[in-house]
């Protein structure tokens, strides 16, 4: 079985970017799981109330193990990471963004306010690191804030963890950091 790499985090955060870099740079293959799910069709239903399609955990598993057992590097990025089996994961690599700047990259891709909102809440709440925690356990877990970072900068972080350096475990909390009324237009 090969490594496996999971990038995720909340919708904005630089995933499929640092995810396709680091593939390249380690020589490894790149999935974004959502364009996987929907290129073969490994999903159930259309859910239109939340504008997404409900995939069929399986048939995702599954190819994610073949796709395992046959490269050396596999770096799968999605903010529903924790559906990688933990004994085919190596690292779990966190992106997270300042709220205010997630709503800004959000805006920019011409998302609707309720859309935006849940997935900021998400963002404050570290919903992406604790679901990662709770599946793949605080040594395997690292965060990166992207935050006025600029790609290269947010690679070179992350090649430092997969080199053993950085410490594992949550390292930002938005609720601790920045003044609730800023923060409140986005908690239901």
């Amino acid at each position: 079985m090969g490594k496996v790499i999971v990038v995720t985090g909340t919708p904005g955060t630089g995933k499929t970017l640092l995810a396709r870099k680091l593939a390249e740079k380690l020589n490894g293959i790149h999935i974004d799981l959502s364009e996987l799910v929907l290129k073969e069709g490994l999903y159930t239903e259309y859910d239109v109330e939340v504008a997404s399609f409900i995939i069929d955990e399986e048939a995702v598993i599954g190819r994610i193990k073949e796709l395992a057992s046959r490269y050396e590097i596999v770096v799968i990025d999605s903010h529903y990471g924790e559906i990688v089996p933990p004994d085919l994961v190596w690292k779990v690599i966190v992106l997270r963004t300042d709220p205010e700047e997630l709503e800004k990259r959000l805006q920019k891709r011409g998302w609707w306010w309720e859309k935006i909102r849940e997935n900021v809440e998400a963002e404050i709440l570290s919903v992406c690191s604790q679901q990662a925690l709770n599946v793949f356990g605080r040594d395997k877990v690292y965060e990166i804030d992207t935050t006025n970072k600029n790609p290269q900068q947010v690679l070179e972080e992350a090649l430092e963890i997969l080199q053993g350096k950085g410490e594992p475990g949550l390292k930002y909390d938005w609720l601790a950091t920045k003044p609730i009324k800023k923060l409140s237009k986005y908690l239901a």
